[in-house]
């Protein structure tokens, strides 16, 4: 079970449905929006997660009039720490797209056409828009599967390490799995691509061989935005492992920054900006073996590449113990 997830919309009564409001949930979606960027001339995107950054970061590169709206005070929340987010807004507003944060919307406008116009925020103003894209999170739509198990804690449909159900014969996968994350010891549901694949290649493996391991994610998450032909700056990072306890910022964003999270001396999870093909391939590595770092030589350090010189060394210790 991996379609029942359902992007949040807005209601009719504000303007949710109107010709030119686009949700983004499957490539049909997709394809319905590519053909309204090729007419719009003013964009709003709603939302500051993954949607609402991917898809500003393509509307501003087809010269098109960009504004991001979202509620929070800052763009990821979930990920990113202030300061990591105030570099990619810079960059963002450097492209030319617009920021209206901590703002909450009261309607979508139709214009004399019945196409969508613009968007109302609560204090009163009003952005023009030919085109909105809203992007504010999905939920599993489980409620059907009650007998199956839910889980209340996370949401999403109960399975074990093979993710199997209470009910014999009844798998779940991908979103709407809440499944043990082994690693860190506790219930989790993971939105993410990488976690729907490899999440389907375990339960298929336990059904079709003797296969009995528990499924062991390393929480991923990635993004590469600006890519395209003429870009003055293109934008790929990586995250791995668990976004808790302190944190270390080492670089100036030019174009590497690294992110790094502590809790009880042992390193947690690490974000890279613009990494070399060996780089990336540290970062797995640390958010698995966990190493106990010293936070303040990290606080010390000049670069990226020798904060993960650091980072590095911790590892190598920690297999020698």
């Amino acid at each position: 079970m991996d379609t029942l997830f359902h992007g949040i919309r807005f209601p009719d009564k504000i303007g949710g449905n109107l010709p030119g409001v686009h949700y983004i949930r499957d490539v049909a979606d997709a394809n319905s929006l590519i053909s309204s960027l090729e007419k719009a001339k003013k964009v709003v995107v709603v939302g500051g997660g993954y949607i609402g950054m991917e898809v500003a970061a393509a509307a501003v590169g087809w010269k098109l009039d960009t504004t991001i709206i979202f509620p929070e005070d800052h763009l990821m929340t979930r990920l990113f720490t202030p300061s990591l987010a105030q570099k990619y807004e810079q960059l963002y507003q450097d492209y030319g797209v617009k920021f209206v944060k901590g703002a909450s919307i009261k309607n979508l406008e139709a214009g004399s056409d019945g196409r969508v116009a613009g968007v109302k925020l609560e204090n009163g103003s009003t952005i023009e828009a030919d085109t909105v894209v809203v992007g504010i999170g999905a939920k599993p739509a489980v409620s059907p599967f009650e007998r199956v198990g839910l889980s209340s804690a996370v949401g999403g449909i109960e399975v074990d390490g093979q993710f199997r159900t209470r009910v014999p014969g009844i798998f779940a996968i991908g979103d709407v799995a809440a499944f043990p994350l082994k690693i860190y010891n506790r219930i989790a549901r993971v939105e993410h691509v990488d976690h729907a694949r490899r999440s389907a290649q375990h339960c298929v493996k336990s059904l079709v061989t003797a296969h009995t391991a528990t499924y062991d994610y390393l929480p991923y998450f990635y993004s590469r935005v600006f890519e395209y032909e003429g870009s003055q700056r293109k934008v790929w990072w990586q995250f791995f492992g668990d976004n808790v306890g302190e944190t270390v910022e080492v670089g100036n964003f030019d174009p590497k920054v690294a992110t790094l999270w502590i809790d009880s001396g042992k390193l947690k999870g690490v974000f890279l900006e613009s990494g070399s093909p060996e780089e990336f391939q540290l970062l797995p590595k640390l958010a698995r073996s966990q190493p106990s770092i010293d936070k303040a030589k990290l606080e010390k350090a000049s670069s990226v590449e020798e904060a993960l010189e650091i980072a590095k060394a911790s590892l190598q210790v920690e297999a020698q113990v």
